[in-house]
């Protein structure tokens, strides 16, 4: 129904003003930071250029700006990380406001009445969609009368979960990681519908969460609309206008689907603009200190400190990758899962959205739920999940629940080195790590702190054979030359056990050859030839100039390590000949650690690894 006097809709009246300001507000808010960052500080690291800074301050500024918008990691690669998302989400609302679908899953989802929380934030796992592309969706579920309940728990969900991400993390942080974060995803989603459910009453009832005109009410002055107070047929808007003169779904489809391209393509565009602006001017030092294991706020910091940033799903497990390789130890389990929930669930354009869009209680209500939600679940899972001196999701450390702990040498890698990850240290000192550097082409290398994990007696104690054998497969994953599955073991005294390599040889298909100084009393290029694998164990003697290089050569062509320093069967402990050779990849062994005789790595691998064998068959079907 039409108001001819200003030619606006009686049912749904005009578009509000409110949201455009705020916008514009953001847009102004976020320049100014800009200027008096540059003003202040200078241009960023990323940006300077000797010369420039005797420019005058417009042409600093304006390089400033040239270079925040068209850098590698600058607006448009966010913009471009992020639209296809945002395009799915667009598209789906399309789909669901051309054949009604909100109106029959509504229906639907209220036959289950309560439970139907449960069931929406099931779905949001397994839609392809970030926070940008499942708020589309949302929208058109509320306008279709759906409780505010089971969309927040969809909403909660889907931009921490998605089939692409289940992958990705997987590869990223193995598969440990990858059904924890989908638990979370999940719980924290059940969490955000009941409480939402609970206070309902409280003013959060569908009919009640939008600001007055900020958006149209119902499907976008819809004659079908399932509410007739707000049903209307005034062919207002650009698809109900395609809809009456045409038949064509598909063309209905694509005109309903264009209305959501500014309505929700405006927020995305300046949450992600200004998302950029506040991640690339924050300094991150500190964010990286609480990544380790010392603090026990960090989950507290890193949840507030992830929320300006905007941090896409994918994007996530990918940074934590590279986190770990800067820490000089294991990382905080419940800091880091708090980093894939907490920023990704607080994008800054849906809550930007938010804030212009539904009434400043339901904002309040979704940050509430995501902050406390991931606070709850980190230290949840810190405590009943994580080990704290286990670097979680490694593969050396695949299916294996404890190993032999006692005296060793204990590890140090090069402060801040990237190619150097360490994977257990109990006690805040290191006894297993990992080194890769594939850019330059070089194989892995694993370094062992402690000896009597591999040698007679002891490697079939606990899960030793287990670690063992996940050294040899992850060695081989990481060798880059031609040669394959051969592994030459020189052992300076220490007793290999024979146990472990039949077992490589008859159960995971290695060729192994076991060796010792006086057997072989050189190591030259020519032995090696034929090998993918050295493992070096308990060096007593160093290796002369022309071994190392010989052995440097071998990793350079691609071929993978293994060092195995620390206290032998005769309790000697000279690690000089060990660093020699470690020390040409940054890590050096070196002083004595009392632990345990068996350290825990986690009593749940076995059970987290069955379950994501399952869930990568079924997301790999789906993808």
């Amino acid at each position: 129904m039409k108001n001819n006097k200003n030619n606006e809709c009686e049912i749904h009246g005009a578009p509000s003003k409110a949201a455009n300001r705020t916008l514009l507000f953001m847009v102004f808010a976020s320049f100014a930071l800009i200027i008096w960052h540059v003003w202040v500080y200078g241009p960023t690291g990323q940006s300077v250029r000797p010369e420039l800074l005797e420019r005058p301050f417009p042409v600093i500024l304006g390089s400033e700006i040239w270079d925040m918008v068209f850098s590698e990691h600058g607006l448009l690669a966010e913009l471009k990380d992020v639209f296809p998302y945002f395009l799915i989400g667009v598209l789906l609302a399309g789909l669901i406001r051309t054949y009604k679908l909100a109106v029959k899953l509504q229906r639907t989802l209220n036959r289950y009445g309560f439970f139907s929380i449960f069931l929406a934030a099931l779905i949001g796992i397994f839609t392809p969609l970030c926070a940008c592309g499942t708020l589309t969706t949302a929208i058109s579920l509320l306008f279709a009368g759906m409780p505010l309940a089971p969309v927040m728990a969809l909403l909660v969900t889907s931009p921490l979960m998605s089939p692409s991400t289940y992958l990705l993390t997987l590869n990223d942080l193995g598969p440990e990681w990858t059904v924890i974060r989908t638990a979370a995803a999940f719980l924290l989603g059940i969490f955000a519908g009941v409480l939402t459910h609970l206070i309902r009453n409280k003013g959060f009832k569908t009919e009640a969460i939008f600001i007055e005109g900020a958006i149209p009410r119902g499907d976008f002055h819809d004659e079908h609309y399932p509410d007739e107070r707000l049903r209307c047929g005034c062919k207002d808007k650009f698809g109900n206008r395609v809809a009456a003169k045409t038949s064509n779904m598909f063309v209905i489809f694509l005109a309903k689907s264009s209305e959501m391209l500014w309505l929700v393509g405006k927020y995305v565009l300046i949450g992600v603009a200004t998302g950029s602006i506040v991640q690339r001017y924050m300094p991150y030092e500190w964010i990286y200190k609480l990544f380790g294991q010392e603090d026990s706020l960090s989950i507290v910091w890193i949840t507030f400190g992830s929320i300006p940033i905007f941090l896409h799903q994918i994007s996530a497990s990918s940074i934590l990758y590279h986190i770990k390789s800067t820490l000089d130890g294991t990382m905080n389990g419940g800091a880091a899962l708090a980093f894939l929930i907490g920023g990704p669930v607080t994008a800054m354009p849906t809550m930007i959205m938010f804030w212009t869009v539904f009434r400043k209680k339901v904002f309040y209500l979704y940050m509430v739920v995501c902050i406390v939600g991931t606070i709850m679940l980190a230290y949840a899972f810190q405590h009943f999940v994580f080990t704290p001196y286990v670097d979680m999701g490694n593969p050396v450390l695949r299916g294996v629940s404890s190993v032999s702990g006692g005296d060793s040498a204990f590890i140090t890698k090069a402060h801040n080195d990237r190619h150097v990850r360490i994977v257990m240290d109990p006690g805040g000192k290191g006894i297993i790590a990992t080194y890769t550097n594939a850019v330059e082409g070089q194989g892995g290398v694993v370094f062992d702190a402690g000896a009597g994990r591999f040698v007679n007696g002891t490697a079939d104690k606990y899960d030793n054979s287990r670690y063992i054998r996940n050294v040899a497969e992850w060695l081989e994953e990481n060798n880059v030359s031609d040669s394959r599955k051969n592994i030459l073991i020189y052992d300076f005294g220490s007793g290999f056990s024979q146990g472990v390599v039949e077992r490589l040889e008859n159960k995971d298909g290695f060729t192994v050859k076991l060796t010792d100084r006086t057997e072989t009393p050189e190591v030259t290029q020519k032995l090696l030839e034929v090998y993918s694998q050295l493992w070096v164990l308990g060096p007593e003697s160093s290796f002369s100039d022309p071994e190392l290089e010989t052995i440097s050569r071998f990793s350079d062509d691609g071929k993978s390590i293994l060092i195995v320093a620390g206290q032998d069967r005769e309790g000697t402990n000279d690690l000089s000949a060990a660093n020699r050779l470690a020390s040409r990849f940054g890590v050096t062994f070196g002083g004595m650690v009392h632990n345990s005789d068996e350290l825990q790595v986690s009593a749940s691998l076995h059970v987290f690894s069955r379950v994501s064998d399952v869930l990568e068959e079924f997301f790999r079907k789906i993808k």
